[in-house]
Parts: C-alpha cells; structure tokens; sequence
C-alpha cells in the first residue's frame, strides 16, 4: 500500500465493477469561474445524505456477537464471497481454511479477523484484494449516519487544477475519487467536464492530462469527466475468463457495457479540431483506476503517454459489505486497453521521463509540453 495518500483510506485506490458482471487549483482560469464550481462543491457536499440502513444492520450485528465468535462469524461470511472470486489458480482450500481458523481460535475482536481474512486474499487474490476497515468504509459510502458528521470534500477527491500552459495547450490534473456516493461523484464529474470546456473556449486544442497523483478510488467519475477527450465509443474492457464486458464513454455518461456509471449534468462535446494531440502523464502513483484511465487513452490516435511506469494494479474490482461495517474489496477479473490487448501490470509509457526531485522544474510536463508545441 506504499502509494496510498494520507487523505485517501488505505486500500480505496481501487474502483468498482457494475453488479450485471458479478456472479481545486488553476492558474489561469478566473476566480470567478472556480468560485462558483466551489461553491456547487460545496453546496451538494453539504446535503449529502447517510446509509443509515448499512450503519444500523453493523451496530446490530456488532451487539449480537463478541470476541472469537464475531471474529470467526466475519471470517466465515468473508471466506464465501471469495471462494466466489479466485483469482489464482491452484488454491489449497482446506490447508487455507484450517490454518485460518487456528489463528482464530485466540481471536478477541473483529480486528483480528481482519488481519486473517487480508492473508487469505494475498494468497487467493494478490495486492489489489483487501478488507476496508468500518471507519474507511463509512466514509467510501458516504455513511454519514456511522460517521456522524458529514466528510469535508478534501477526505473523498484528490486536488483537482487546469491551466492553459501555452497558446491552445491545455493542462488538466484529474484527481483520485474515495467515494461511491452518486452525488459526489456527478459533482466531480460535471466539474472536470466544466474545466475542459473553459479551457477549450479559450482556444486549447492540445491536452496534457496528469494522472501522477492519481491513486485511484472510482474510476467512473473520472471517466465521464474526461470524457470529451475521450471521445464517443469503446475505451478499454473488463476480462473475466471466457467474459468480456466494455467501458464506453458517451454524450456525458461513463458506462459498463450499457450501464449508466456516472454522467453529467451538461456534457461538453469537443471537435476533432479541439482535441488533436494528446500527452497523458504517469507515474509510482499511478494506480488502480488511474490506471483504468490511462489505459482509456492508450491505442488513440496522436496520443502519447509520457513519464514513469505505473504502480501496476491493473485488475478490477467488486465489493461485499461485511457485517462489522467493513467492506470486502475483491478482484475479479482483468483490464484491456481499447484495442482488446490484456495489460499485465505496469503500464509502461512510450517515453520513459523520470522526475529529478532536485529540481524545481517539472521535468515530465516540461517535455510533455515540449512534444506538443512540435508536433
């Protein structure tokens, strides 16, 4: 988890398949302008709404079990979902079971049982498969009945800036999203629609897009967000065996297969014109469904990725509420690029451009800005 930030919850760089496949800072953009995408911000986070239900079945079940029994009960309602999902191939069932349920044998808490459950899913799943604590669950749902307040905006989406850099060269950062709230994210989403547009109607027509601080979250926001760079149609799929669903942008709406994800308020439609080179920039950082995102991009025409390697969890997945208030977080299938070609891992850039810490230059958007001005 070394590529967590401190403001996302350990482990919410992930995003979430649709159900149908289970079994702000800116340079030249006017105050003005900002002012009142901060006041929207500002204005849905605060009638955000709880999961009052989700926080009442957790107290109950929490008061009707204590010490091992709650320990092995949440094991055992673990343990089924990912016997659902294997990931790997080969799995001792019962060797893993057994020894599971002898290191529980001592368990006082849940919290012991979290620990048990996260080393059977590093044998089962691999690194992208964990247990979101309550705490951090809460506040991904947007659970403000369990949280008992309502989250600041800074606790759900990463910084979020745009600028025009050089005459008809836009630059974007799209930021990570912890959250599932459907308000939050259409908030995000209209948002980042709304930068692109500015930064359009002031004569952008060549694009950086900054994924490097983009630890993940929820890819769809991002993905109906960016989406006028995108353009209509397939931008990458969901491999489960012998199963392939797609991921599709169109007029406003992130989809999986024909499910509506996340969509905009007021979609913004660039031209061919409008959008004729693109540079995409990676980085360590670059994770889950920041990945998701470059890999939207990559196989386009006149776009080039640009920067370090990616942190290399390239595999999606879907989730199961446990009845403690935590969140079971499993993989369940694979990520391919818009030409169907499998991504195993890292996604390697097509100019490998290292960050020189010792300087004050940004060394990747200086050469990214370089490539465009001539191309």
């Amino acid at each position: 988890m070394g590529n967590m930030s401190n403001s996302l919850p350990p482990g919410c760089a992930r995003f979430v398949l649709s159900p149908e496949f289970v079994e702000i800072e800116t340079n030249s953009i006017p105050i003005h302008y900002m002012q009142r995408i901060l006041l929207l911000l500002l204005l849905t986070t605060s009638v955000s709404y709880g999961q009052s239900g989700r926080s009442q079945a957790s107290a109950m079940a929490t008061t009707l079990l204590s010490g091992q029994d709650s320990a092995l009960h949440l094991f055992e309602q673990a343990l089924e979902y990912i016997q659902r999902n294997p990931f790997k191939k080969d799995i001792s069932w019962d060797s893993l079971i057994a020894t599971s349920r002898e290191q529980l044998s001592a368990a006082t808490s849940v919290r012991d049982a979290h620990t048990v459950i996260n080393q059977c899913l590093q044998q089962v799943q691999g690194a992208h498969s964990f247990v979101m604590p309550a705490r951090h669950a809460a506040l991904y749902h947007n659970d403000t009945a369990q949280l008992k307040r309502i989250p600041a905006l800074k606790e759900l989406v990463g910084a979020m800036s745009a600028e025009m850099i050089d005459q008809g060269i836009g630059y974007i950062s799209v930021p990570w999203i912890s959250s599932s709230d459907p308000a939050v994210c259409a908030l995000i989403a209209d948002s980042l629609q709304s930068l692109i547009g500015h930064l359009a109607k002031q004569g952008a027509t060549r694009w950086i897009i900054d994924l490097r601080k983009n630890i993940g979250g929820n890819c769809w926001p991002m993905l109906a967000g960016i989406g006028p760079l995108l353009g209509n149609g397939v931008c990458g799929y969901f491999v489960r065996k012998a199963r392939v669903t797609d991921i599709r942008y169109r007029e406003g709406a992130a989809l999986h297969n024909n499910t509506t994800m996340c969509k905009v308020s007021n979609p913004v439609t660039l031209t061919d014109q409008q959008r004729q080179q693109i540079v995409v920039l990676t980085g360590p950082k670059t994770s889950s469904s920041g990945e998701i995102l470059a890999l939207a991009f990559k196989g386009m025409p006149q776009v080039r990725l640009m920067g370090e390697p990616t942190a290399g969890l390239t595999t999606a997945n879907t989730t199961y509420d446990l009845f403690d208030g935590s969140t079971l977080v499993v993989t369940i299938c694979q990520e391919a690029d818009r030409t169907g070609r499998i991504c195993e891992g890292k996604i390697v850039p097509d100019d490998i451009i290292k960050s020189d810490p010792l300087k004050e230059e940004d060394v990747v958007k200086a050469n990214a800005l370089m490539w465009l001005q001539s191309n």
